[in-house]
């Protein structure tokens, strides 16, 4: 089973999580006393709709209430995606392997099928290697493992409003580093609706981020792999 169809089936177990969290952003937006009053798990996020009662930080205000709808959003883009989290790195290779000349394909075939056992090469496009690449990763031992801790960790179903507020924080967190770190991927899953679903997989592409940093071409796409499927 793949790790989107175990999301899926976590958030299915409950048949009335959409529109419970539908109803809880909607109280949010219209009810900052009570958020700011009920939630816990939640209490930096919460706190921060303090700002909504002065003007002059109406864009903190404004930025919060985007998120909590790009939440929403992005949850319930997980069911319209066959593997939301195979699509995520998909894109997130994509993105790397811009940087790479049409030319350099079958180098870049070989020295992939030196170190990964399952990679068998021969792709002649960037889009067909990004294919086969995140294939790999997702039934990778490794991603699975740290992804499914994540996936454990924020529950994404256990909507009262504390935990909802507590999962938001985590999202939202996750994105605005993304922007920072990587402006070009974060505006792709944005323009997908899955910015905010970042977080489940922050951990292994930003180690992967981390560990290419100043390499370039074929190195790069090599150090990429190993740090997301290892």
């Amino acid at each position: 089973m793949s790790i989107s169809s175990i999301l899926k089936f976590k958030m299915e177990n409950d048949k009335k999580a959409a529109i419970a969290l539908n109803r809880a952003v909607d109280g949010v937006a219209q009810n900052n006393r009570s958020v700011l009053g009920d939630v816990h798990s939640g209490l930096e996020r919460a706190s921060w709709y303090g700002s909504c009662f002065f003007d002059s930080y109406a864009d903190v205000c404004a930025q919060l209430k985007t998120e909590d709808k790009r939440f929403l959003k992005n949850i319930f883009e997980i069911y319209n995606r066959k593997d939301i989290i195979a699509d995520m790195i998909r894109m997130y290779l994509e993105e790397e392997l811009k940087f790479i000349n049409n030319n350099q394909i079958g180098s870049l075939n070989a020295s992939l099928a030196k170190v990964l056992s399952n990679y068998y090469g021969g792709m002649s496009t960037k889009v067909s290697i990004a294919n086969a690449l995140s294939i790999i990763v997702v039934n990778s031992f490794h991603f699975k493992t740290e992804v499914m801790a994540q996936i454990n960790k924020y529950a994404l179903l256990v909507v009262t409003l504390a935990s909802l507020y507590g999962k938001i924080q985590a999202a939202a967190m996750a994105a605005r580093n993304l922007k920072i770190i990587s402006p070009a991927l974060y505006s792709t899953l944005y323009n997908n609706n899955m910015e905010m679903l970042y977080f489940l997989v922050s951990e292994k592409i930003n180690k992967a981020l981390i560990a290419s940093m100043g390499l370039r071409g074929e190195e790069r796409i090599v150090s990429i792999m190993k740090s997301l499927a290892y």
